[in-house]
């Protein structure tokens, strides 16, 4: 989140979670963007990791990080409709290229997913159920480089967070800033240096 985006109120957000995937989606440069960022990191897992099935699950996640990242930022959701079938596709994928670590990578899914889910629960306001889901995606496709990813974006928040307060002082504690974002890109960064 940058320090000049307005945050949108709770009933702003459930009504963007009941708009079409369509409405959601950048648009213009913004669109060109993602597109091209996308477009990057599909030919770069091909380019570092070759013609391998742990490639193939790169040029799923990381464009599909981008975009939600991109949408995350802007409405404060991370569809379902497309956390869901990238989580499926990239565990068709993992268990397809990689049978024997399916297991470690969905117990790390479950794990990072139950254990955002259990935080939204006992903790309501501080992420959302899109993040857990998003959990689940990263332990699917990151398997034991997930914790380095996590970290990578409690740290990225942290920073985030301390950006927001030394701009606009301590009345912007009340001010949500999305998890998706940094849990996008300690993914893709985990997923390139893990």
């Amino acid at each position: 989140m940058s320090a000049s985006t307005v945050t949108e109120s709770p009933a702003e957000i459930q009504r963007d979670a009941r708009r079409p995937l369509a409405e959601l989606l950048p648009a213009g440069a913004e669109l060109a963007l993602v597109a091209a960022v996308g477009f990057a990191l599909l030919v770069a897992s091909f380019a570092d990791f070759g013609l391998h099935g742990y490639a193939l699950v790169g040029a799923i996640l990381c464009p599909a990080l981008v975009l939600l990242a991109a949408i995350d930022i802007r409405h404060r959701l991370l569809p379902n409709a497309i956390v869901l079938p990238a989580a499926v596709v990239v565990a068709l994928v993992v268990a397809a290229s990689s049978p024997g670590s399916f297991l470690g990578h969905l117990a790390a899914g479950v794990a990072l997913g139950g254990f955002f889910f259990a935080f939204a629960a006992f903790f309501p306001g501080s992420i959302g159920m899109g993040d857990a889901k998003l959990g689940l995606l990263l332990g699917l496709a990151l398997g034991s480089r997930t914790l380095p990813a996590v970290l990578i974006a409690f740290v990225g928040l942290l920073l985030g967070a301390l950006y927001v307060l030394g701009r606009r002082g301590f009345g912007a504690r009340k001010e949500s800033i999305p998890f998706g974002p940094f849990l996008a890109l300690g993914g893709i960064l985990a997923f390139f240096l893990g």
